[in-house]
């Protein structure tokens, strides 16, 4: 099966569309709606954040899985969370087809419920309220000094302000980069 992205620019579209409709719907799951991360931003998050062997990232909200796939090309185990089936399929598939997959694991699941206690480093590119929710929700498991790297927005919770190691804006695209308290 074609990944959503292969399907042609109007089921591209369309599929952004929905993924907009339902984030905004009332009592919904989704936090944020679905755009690749640019393959440039990507490798910035991994730069600043040092991914390397040793680390195991989580991405919350991997939507097709291209964070995961280069963490783990650096050497990083990598573990994705994806609540959207097609999306997850399609990381999955990704990881596979890469030869990968002894170093992904995706999650077709809420990422407010992942355990992330074996993390040194979580993804996140979701919402400015998905950000915080998310965070909060894991809040139990996340180990304190794990590297958090947001892309576009900032981490809004109270104490995180102080946590933030550097707020990289090369090309306009903002990479925050904390250390969990």
């Amino acid at each position: 099966m074609p990944s959503v992205l292969d399907k042609g620019p109007v089921a591209s579209i369309l599929f952004e569309m929905w993924t907009w409709l339902r984030c905004m719907m009332p009592y919904t799951p989704y936090v944020a709606p679905f755009y690749p991360t640019p393959d440039a931003v990507i490798s910035r998050v991994l730069d600043l954040t040092e991914v390397g062997p040793g680390d195991c990232l989580y991405d919350l909200g991997c939507g097709d899985g291209r964070v995961l796939l280069a963490a783990a090309r650096r050497g990083a185990r990598c573990v994705g969370y994806e609540l959207d089936p097609d999306l997850a399929r399609d990381a999955a598939s990704a990881a596979q087809a890469a030869g990968l997959e002894s170093l992904v694991r995706v999650v077709r699941a809420d990422a407010a419920t992942a355990d992330v206690s074996d993390a040194t480093v979580i993804a996140l590119y979701l919402s400015d309220h998905g950000n915080s929710r998310l965070l909060h929700a894991v809040r139990s498991s996340l180990r304190p000094g794990t590297r958090v790297a947001s892309f576009y927005f900032p981490v809004g919770l109270p104490s995180w302000e102080q946590r933030l190691l550097r707020a990289d804006r090369t090309d306009g695209l903002a990479v925050y980069i904390y250390r969990a308290p």
